[in-house]
C-alpha cells in the first residue's frame, strides 16, 4: 500500500493510465466513503502519526506526496489530506485497532478495480469491506515491519530464507514499461513435497515478504525512473509438475495455495499486469481446473497458457536482457533449481 507515497517527482501525465469520467467520479465517491470511515483524530494524536494539523478549513494547503489531492476538513469527523498525509510504512503501533490510515488514490484504484462487475460496473461497498478488511490485516500481521526489513536490506526471519529456496522465484528484471518481471519454477515446487515440509503460518510470512517485495521494488523503480509503477508481470515454469501429478504431490500443495490466495493474496488486489504460465502440459489441465477455480475472477482473466517455452512472447515483453538464458534469453542472473 501507498507504495508511491513521498515521490513528488513522479511524472504524473505519463505515470497514470487515463480513467474515464465514470471512474473518475466512482473514485472520488470512494475515496470520500473510505475518509469519512475514519477513526477520530484523537486516536491519532494519542500515536504521534498526524503529519500536520490544520483546523482552519478554509486555508488552502498543498502536500507533494499527497499528490496535491485537496479534501474538506471537518473538526467534528475528521480528516483531510491536510491533516493525514498518507505514508509508504507506518509501525503498527501507532495504529488505531481497525488498522485505518490515509491511503492514495493509486491503492484506492486498485481496490476499486477488484470488484469491478464484468458490465464495467464498480462494486464499491464490496471494494470498501476488501480495504477494510485489508488494513486490519496490514496491522494483525505487522506487515509494516515487513516492509521496513525489505526497503532497508535486513535479512528475513531463517524460516522465511528457507521458504525462498523451497519455492525459487526471482526478481529478473523490468519489461519494456518498467515493470518488475518475476519468473518462479512453479512445477518444481508442486512436485517436491516441499510444502509439507513448513508450517502454513510460515508459508504465509514467506508469501507476505514476497508480495511485500513486489511493492518495494515498484517503489524503487519509480523512484529511479520519476514514472510511477504499479503492476508487475509473472511468469511461472511448470517444468515438473508431470512428475507433481504421478507421485500426486500436487495435491497436497493446492490447499497451501488456495489458502494462500484466501487469506493473503485477497489483500494485495491488481498487482498484476499479466500471468504467464508455460510448459504447461495437456494432462496438467485438470490440476489447473481446480487451481483457477479458487482464482479471483479478475485475477484469473489474465492467465495465458503455452505449452512450451514461448520466447516470441517473451520477446513482446520484455528485452533479452531480462529472459533468464534457460529460456532463450541473455540473462544469467541466478535462478537456482528448487531445493
Amino acid at each position: 500500500m501507498n507504495h508511491l507515497c513521498g515521490l513528488p517527482h513522479l511524472n504524473n501525465d505519463d505515470s497514470q493510465v487515463a480513467i474515464h469520467p465514470y471512474e473518475q467520479e466512482t473514485l472520488a465517491a470512494f475515496r470520500q466513503r473510505f475518509y469519512d470511515s475514519a477513526p477520530p483524530i484523537e486516536e491519532y494524536r494519542s500515536n504521534n502519526i498526524i503529519a500536520h494539523y490544520n483546523a482552519d478549513a478554509g486555508e488552502e494547503k498543498k502536500d507533494s506526496s499527497s499528490h496535491g489531492f485537496q479534501y474538506e476538513c471537518d473538526e467534528t469527523n475528521l480528516i483531510s489530506r491536510r491533516v493525514l498525509t498518507p505514508q509508504y510504512t507506518i509501525p503498527h503501533d501507532k495504529l488505531p485497532p481497525s488498522g485505518w490510515r490515509p491511503l492514495d488514490d493509486c491503492t484506492l484504484y486498485r481496490f476499486l478495480l477488484a470488484d469491478r462487475q464484468k458490465d464495467g460496473i464498480f462494486d464499491v461497498e464490496a471494494s470498501f469491506q476488501r480495504l477494510t478488511a485489508a488494513l486490519q490485516f496490514r496491522r494483525e500481521y505487522r506487515l509494516d515491519v515487513i516492509v521496513h526489513n525489505i526497503w532497508n536490506n535486513l535479512s528475513p526471519p531463517a524460516h522465511v530464507q528457507k521458504c525462498k529456496a523451497m519455492r525459487v522465484a526471482i526478481w529478473a528484471g523490468t519489461d519494456y514499461n518498467s515493470r518488475p518481471v518475476v519468473f518462479e519454477r512453479l512445477g518444481q515446487f508442486f512436485s517436491s513435497g516441499n510444502a509439507a515440509l513448513m508450517t502454513e503460518e510460515e508459508w504465509e510470512e514467506s508469501y507476505l515478504y514476497f508480495l511485500e517485495t513486489h511493492f518495494c521494488r515498484m517503489r524503487q523503480i519509480s523512484m529511479n525512473s520519476g514514472v510511477a509503477v504499479d503492476r508487475i508481470v509473472y511468469f511461472a515454469d511448470f517444468s515438473g509438475v508431470v512428475t507433481s501429478i504421478m507421485n500426486r504431490k500436487i495435491w497436497k500443495v493446492i490447499p497451501l495455495l488456495k489458502r494462500l490466495v484466501k487469506k493473503v493474496e485477497s489483500h494485495y488486489p491488481e498487482i498484476v499486469d499479466h500471468i504467464t504460465l508455460f510448459n504447461v502440459p495437456t494432462i496438467a489441465s485438470a490440476a489447473y481446473k481446480v487451481v483457477r477455480g479458487f482464482l479471483d475472477p479478475v485475477t484469473a482473466d489474465k492467465i495465458e497458457l503455452f505449452s512450451g517455452v514461448p520466447l516470441e512472447r517473451f520477446n513482446e515483453l520484455m528485452g533479452e536482457n531480462v529472459i533468464p538464458k534457460e529460456y532463450g534469453g541473455r540473462n544469467d542472473c541466478d535462478y537456482p533449481q528448487t531445493l
